[in-house]
């Protein structure tokens, strides 16, 4: 009895899988995800040898901001001119 109950469990279960939404991203979730590597980083939550992949990914993710429109690119600075 216990084979019959799997068979007829299995189409339920595959039913409602395919009713959910794939999980997805925005661009507005990239940008907070931005925000939150700006406020860990300020709030010294990285070790020494953890800020050059989190830097890393925090300027591929500025880039890509940028690059879609999602952020304005940095204006330039007394300093870079």
């Amino acid at each position: 009895m216990a084979k019959k109950e799997t068979q007829a469990a299995a189409p339920v279960a595959e039913q409602q899988e395919a009713q959910q939404p794939a999980p997805s991203l925005t661009l507005q979730d990239l940008v907070l995800v931005a925000q939150i590597i700006q406020l860990t980083s300020q709030r010294g939550a990285f070790k020494a040898e953890e800020l050059e992949s989190v830097g890393g990914l925090y300027n591929k993710l500025i880039a890509f901001l940028q690059s879609t429109g999602a952020l304005a690119p940095a204006a330039p600075t007394e300093e870079t001119k």
